[in-house]
């Protein structure tokens, strides 16, 4: 019984020196948060919520295209958005098996959590059926600005935060193309043909 305490004692003293500290000795170089932290990895963080940020675009696009979307430059917008960023949908789940071992997404809010990002400042809130707009265009280019703004939060963090290479090449792309489309979508935003 006496051996039986002792071996308790030394397990008990052994495993209270092993954890707990605030050193952070052996985590040193890491970029990756303990998963109890309940945080995630910031690339995979980024692909998390782009993803289904561009799913959302794709269905707002088709939804203005089957709605009867009319102005040529808009068309053109809602054209680029449903093939583009599908492709970008693509290259982002294959990144995510490849980096993080799975394609299966995890909960947007602890993605948009390491942006420091409500849904709605991410542009992700938008509550409006297209097919039921007075005018289509005009309600398309005040949504998908919104939407774009969104991305472009992101895409500014993840340039500066993310760890692969990619991510930061496709985050500036993404902060490039949709900017250009808030650009030409503004006059048609606020009513002008």
């Amino acid at each position: 019984m006496n051996k039986l305490g002792l071996v308790l004692t030394t397990v008990v003293v052994a495993l209270a020196g092993c954890g707990g500290g605030n050193d952070n000795a052996g985590s040193a170089g890491t970029t990756q948060p303990p998963a109890s932290s309940g945080q995630v990895p910031f690339d995979r963080a980024f692909i998390d919520a782009m993803v289904p940020h561009h799913q959302s675009a794709i269905k707002m696009a088709r939804e203005a295209q089957a709605a009867g979307l009319a102005e040529l430059d808009l068309i053109e917008i809602a054209d680029n958005i449903v093939a583009g960023q599908q492709d970008e949908i693509d290259r982002m789940l294959d990144w995510r098996a490849q980096w993080f071992d799975s394609r299966q997404l995890g909960p947007q809010a602890d993605a948009l959590a390491a942006f420091g990002l409500s849904a709605d400042e991410a542009g992700m809130k938008h509550g409006m059926d297209l097919g039921m707009a007075a005018d289509v265009d005009q309600e398309f280019a005040r949504l998908m600005i919104a939407h774009h703004e969104g991305a472009i939060r992101m895409a500014n963090v993840a340039a500066e935060r993310a760890d692969h290479q990619e991510v930061k090449a496709l985050a500036g792309d993404i902060a490039s193309a949709q900017q250009n489309e808030i650009d030409i979508m503004e006059m048609h935003a606020q009513g002008g043909h």
